[in-house]
């Protein structure tokens, strides 16, 4: 298999320019089952993904990420991942007590990276989004203020309007990487 892992990492970006074009039901479906196949914390998969293609449910999610005068470049993005988190199993909530750490949200994480690279390698644009309102987003995926789910990210999805990617404005490599022997 001749596949450059680090050249897709380059390519993935959060898109924020796409076409309007419908998101086959398919890819989304791949998407899904890229987040699906993630690690995490004592295997707990604390997460639950909602699927929105391009229906009056997408224009309430859309709405949902539409505050405060951002994320307007929604508009044209015609899918959302919105994802959930969900009680983690009795190990990783064990562990996180006694290591004090926010397992489960590392593990959402995992799984958002896993689909917004899966969705890079099928053509499609993504963006991240945790500003939103709850509340709304929820209406979008049929849930109610009494559904003890949080919702923890909403992945806006859409077919690019360019195939080039922006220039990424990173840290050298020393600045963020210590090689310790």
């Amino acid at each position: 298999m001749d596949f450059d892992f680090i050249e897709l990492c380059k390519k993935r970006e959060s898109c924020r320019s796409y076409t309007g074009a419908p998101v086959d039901d398919a890819a989304l479906h791949t998407i899904v089952e890229a987040g699906r196949l993630a690690p995490s914390a004592c295997n707990s998969q604390p997460w639950k993904f909602y699927v929105v293609n391009g229906d009056e449910h997408a224009d309430t999610v859309r709405r949902g990420v539409q505050i405060m005068g951002n994320n307007r470049f929604t508009d044209k993005a015609t899918a959302f991942i919105v994802v959930t988190g969900i009680k983690p199993n009795y190990p990783e909530r064990v562990g996180q007590v006694l290591f004090g750490k926010e397992f489960a949200s590392i593990d959402i994480g995992i799984a958002v990276a896993n689909m917004t690279l899966c969705a890079t390698t099928l053509g499609l644009g993504t963006c991240i989004l945790g500003m939103f309102n709850e509340k709304t987003v929820k209406e979008g995926i049929g849930l109610s203020k009494k559904d003890k789910c949080n919702v923890q990210l909403v992945i806006a999805v859409g077919v690019p309007a360019s195939d080039e990617p922006r220039r990424k404005n990173r840290k050298p490599a020393e600045d963020v990487a210590v090689f310790v022997k």
